[in-house]
């Protein structure tokens, strides 16, 4: 009885196209999480993000960092 030259190259096919189709599996979910992990990221910027941007303008009460930062204090100075 001769060998069927073919029978192995089927196989071998068919084990490709199981290991394919796993990792394809594979690939989509981690895409999927991924998605889904940025869109709950992108969900919080609502909450965290600046309505305006506000740079510190010198000597002024109402500066961001608190104290009048340029300011001279003679007391500490002389």
């Amino acid at each position: 009885m001769a060998k069927n030259p073919y029978k192995n190259i089927g196989d071998l096919q068919a084990a490709w196209l199981s290991a394919w189709t796993v990792s394809a599996q594979q690939v989509f979910q981690c895409w999927r999480h991924m998605f889904e992990l940025q869109q709950s990221v992108l969900k919080q910027t609502a909450e965290h993000h600046r309505d305006h941007i506000e740079i510190a303008t010198g000597a002024s009460f109402l500066d961001r960092y608190g104290k009048r930062a340029h300011d001279i204090d003679p007391e500490k100075d002389v």
